[in-house]
């Protein structure tokens, strides 16, 4: 009888034990899994916060002369999310501006484009797009009512 009893308190005693172990082991999981949901939650805040600098594509816009003001200023940015224009009637050259489009979309930017008309005292004007440093499209334009276009449109396949 007292074979019986020892056995059944070893069998409690496994099942007590193993009830143990599997608690450890979930409360454990949950902690993990709370960390490497914070983890996610912070990666994401990361990403949001940094994409105006490494995680987009920067286009810079140069207009320039060799007069110290152009007209009718047109910059149309054709991004998938957020498009940005500017227009402007008078602007003072060297003008340039920058446009940051995130890269969180298939072909994030469709295209960019570009117009300026030269002073009526101007020679010449020119017009450049960047992308990530890089020069793209640029054009001049010289005599009088001169104007300046720049586009650079995004192609699937070679050219």
């Amino acid at each position: 009888m007292k074979e019986i009893k020892q056995n059944k308190t070893k069998i409690k005693n496994i099942w007590i034990l193993l009830l143990l172990s599997g608690l450890l082991i979930i409360f454990s999981a949950c902690g993990m899994t709370e960390d490497v949901v914070n983890d996610e939650l912070d990666r994401e805040k990361s990403k949001q916060n940094t994409a105006h600098e490494s995680d987009g594509i920067v286009v810079e816009v140069l207009v320039e002369s060799d007069v110290n003001s152009a007209s009718d200023l047109e910059v149309e940015i054709n991004a998938r999310k957020n498009p940005e224009s500017v227009y402007w009637d008078t602007i003072e050259v060297p003008y340039k501006d920058r446009f940051v489009i995130p890269k969180d979309t298939f072909i994030p930017l469709l295209s960019t484009h570009v117009r300026a008309k030269a002073d009526d005292s101007a020679s010449w004007i020119s017009c450049s797009i960047w992308y990530d440093g890089e020069l793209v499209a640029s054009h001049k334009s010289r005599g009088s009512d001169a104007k300046a276009v720049c586009e650079k449109k995004f192609k699937l396949g070679p050219g």
